[in-house]
């Protein structure tokens, strides 16, 4: 038998907690929530009724991975491992 020493794939709410943390890194620069409002076509009202969703958090997600360098500063403030953002998009848009 083969034995791995690979963490247990996220939890569904390991992977929500990262949408979470997501959604707040956004609002927290007017410049990030903007561009994500322009791309998504949501506004403040849609972000706040939808946040829970896992359609919605899984847009979030999308968008950091469609960006290198907002899915690094996303990383490093909420000191998460990069490689964990694809698996919590997957989990959640599965």
């Amino acid at each position: 038998m083969l034995h791995s020493s690979r963490k247990p794939p996220l939890s569904r709410k390991e992977a929500e907690e990262i949408a979470i943390r997501a959604l707040s890194f956004l609002a927290g620069d007017p410049e990030r929530i903007s561009r994500f409002m322009a791309l998504s076509g949501m506004d403040p009202a849609d972000i706040a009724e939808n946040a829970s969703s896992a359609f919605f958090q899984t847009a979030l997600l999308e968008h950091l991975l469609s960006d290198e360098t907002l899915l690094l500063t996303f990383c490093g403030n909420e000191n998460i491992a990069p490689e964990l953002i694809a698996p919590a998009h997957h989990i959640l848009g599965g």
